[in-house]
């Protein structure tokens, strides 16, 4: 999928290196080319587990503001990745979810 953004776990564990060897896989010949797309990802593990070993990393890669809701910014955030008709169910959801924030705001 082309021109999907980048998440903050993809930043910080994606190189420039990375994806020129990405690019460059398609242009292989079919015997090494599954050899080399193995050797990628096997470096994108690496990569991770790297930025996993790094505490300050992770608790940043991982924070989300608590005062937020967390469900509707998490939808929010999806929906940049989906397309139209997973969008409109995205949207629903999110609106339900709306309504269901109002009606305890109000009811409790």
């Amino acid at each position: 999928m082309d021109g999907m953004p980048m998440t903050s776990f993809d930043s910080m564990t994606q190189t420039r290196q990375l994806q020129m060897l990405k690019t460059v896989l398609p242009y292989m010949k079919e015997t090494p080319k599954r050899q080399f797309a193995i050797l990628i990802k096997y470096m994108e593990l690496q990569n991770t587990i790297q930025v996993f070993s790094q505490e300050d990393k992770v608790l940043s890669m991982c924070s989300v503001d608590e005062e937020s809701n967390n469900m509707l910014a998490m939808l929010n955030d999806l929906r940049g990745l989906c397309n139209e008709r997973e969008q409109e169910t995205l949207d629903m959801l999110m609106n339900m979810f709306s309504m269901m924030e109002t009606y305890e705001t109000i009811f409790h």
